[in-house]
């Protein structure tokens, strides 16, 4: 089971994330901390494999956040998620991090987010989440490309003018590799495909 650090804003959400991991028997993989300034001692006293954090707590400078934690730890993938620019998506990605999930501006939103990729990263002893790897053969080359761009953080527009296609035919990409991954929105077959390896 992968071991994972969650970085929150407020006590409630920390709270909500360790309930939702404790009832499907991950308690003991997931952590969470407040503040983006307890990471360095956390990763220092015990290694994680990924590191899930609120893009709001990696502000001012979400680059150099992801930058200082590969320095400190390279081996572990760094995830952000949360409402972000396109651009600073991008450039995220390019600092090394392994991925943004983005949602709306909404708290709710954002915890349930955090909450559905904690439960894909590292799935639970008992069963009662998938912990199979996905096999990528089950998507086409279009399909993974417009994963990749969804997991850089871009909309449907931005990834269609990549690819010199229009948007409807990106949602139309986009429905089927949900279909593919078993995913609800966005954010599920993103958080999927990291956890299968299909994106890095």
């Amino acid at each position: 089971m992968k071991t994972v650090l969650v970085c929150v804003r407020t006590p409630e959400a920390a709270q909500r994330i360790s309930s939702c991991a404790a009832r499907v028997g991950m308690a003991p993989a997931v952590r969470t901390v407040l503040t983006a300034e307890e990471i360095p001692a956390r990763l220092t006293a015990q290694p994680v494999d990924v590191v899930l954090v609120d893009v709001g707590m990696a502000r001012p400078d979400p680059v150099q956040f992801t930058r200082g934690v590969l320095a400190r730890s390279p081996q572990t993938d760094v995830v952000m998620v949360g409402p972000a620019d396109p651009r600073l998506a991008a450039a995220v990605v390019a600092a090394g991090a392994r991925g943004v999930i983005r949602v709306g501006w909404e708290g709710e939103d954002l915890v349930v987010a955090l909450t559905q990729a904690v439960m894909l990263i590292c799935p639970s002893r008992s069963g009662d989440l998938p912990r199979q790897r996905i096999a990528p053969r089950g998507l086409t080359e279009r399909e993974m490309q417009v994963l990749r761009g969804m997991s850089q953080g871009k909309s449907n527009a931005e990834i269609g003018r990549d690819l010199f296609v229009s948007e409807d035919t990106v949602k139309t990409h986009a429905r089927r590799l949900f279909r593919k991954l078993g995913a609800r929105d966005r954010a599920h077959a993103v958080a999927e495909a990291f956890r299968g390896g299909l994106v890095h």
